[in-house]
């Protein structure tokens, strides 16, 4: 098998380790003492065998959805673009890839090296071609600077894994270094929607928008705080708000919308454009810039 060309140099400058596993490793993760909850958790939920991998995955992420937003993403990639995708965990999002951007290379990346063996079953053959899978840490990637002679990353997309990091900015700023100037970013959040709020108050439940859920993981949803930081730390003036999954509330029981084919799936992804609406409803809130 041949390894996309950027994915396999950036690898080689790197002085990467490949485990047996066919994981490759980083010298060190960081033991942040503020994480080790999220990864208790996260590991616990790993070592879960999985019969079938889409039918979990619909019963906490819309497929039709986030399939629509990772073809939005793709398309805004030059030809032999690399990705960076951090917290990828099963690597789900780019079971497609070969069919839909065969010039393009992914390195996901995850703390918890268990979701890395299961990807590997999601992904098959793309891992070793298009596809390469990294043990490594959000808030210290391993990367060097996007702007070196080495080749730096095209996109970095992430999808609910900032929210659970406490220094937000941190994670963010290791996200634009390793880019290229120009490089895309993509930031995917539960977003404080006011649907589920009102609902939670008349249940009279607490609906969680900011901090740690005692000894179970940190969660602060995507807010106007974070908004500024990433504009801020990626130089824009505009960073641009999507909102999506406006049918899909697995914590409501609202899931019947997250299988893949779903023609209420296929709605969802269209009710992404409607800003408006996705502000009052939608469970995500994403923001999306540039590095300047």
């Amino acid at each position: 098998m041949i390894l996309h060309a950027q994915l396999s140099s950036t690898l080689v400058h790197g002085a990467f380790v490949q485990g047996r596993d066919g994981i490759y490793c980083t010298p060190m993760l960081s033991s942040a003492s503020d994480q080790d909850a999220e990864r208790a958790l996260r590991e616990g939920v790993a070592a879960v065998q999985v019969d079938n991998y889409l039918d979990t995955i619909a019963k906490n992420h819309s497929i039709p959805v986030m399939d629509h937003e990772v073809d939005r993403f793709l398309d805004s990639m030059p030809n032999g673009a690399l990705i960076l995708d951090i917290g990828g965990c099963w690597g789900w999002h780019w079971r497609r890839l070969a069919a839909t951007r065969p010039d393009i290379g992914v390195l996901i990346v995850d703390f918890v090296r268990a979701n890395l063996s299961h990807a590997q079953k999601v992904l098959g053959s793309l891992v070793g071609t298009q596809i390469a899978l990294m043990h490594a840490d959000a808030t210290a990637l391993p990367f060097a600077d996007g702007d070196t002679t080495v080749p730096g990353f095209d996109g970095v997309w992430t999808v609910q894994v900032f929210q659970h990091i406490p220094d937000f900015a941190c994670a963010c700023r290791e996200a634009r270094r390793v880019l290229k100037s120009g490089g895309r970013f993509a930031n995917f959040s539960l977003h404080a929607t006011p649907l589920n709020r009102m609902v939670y108050r008349l249940l009279g439940k607490p609906f969680h928008t900011e901090g740690l859920v005692k000894n179970v993981f940190f969660l602060n949803r995507a807010n106007e705080v974070q908004k500024q930081i990433v504009a801020d730390i990626f130089g824009q003036e505009k960073v641009t708000d999507r909102y999506t999954e406006c049918l899909f509330h697995p914590d409501l029981k609202l899931d019947f919308s997250g299988r893949f084919g779903s023609s209420f799936g296929q709605l969802d992804a269209r009710l992404g454009e409607l800003t408006w609406l996705g502000r009052w409803i939608a469970r995500q809130r994403s923001f999306e810039t540039t590095k300047s």
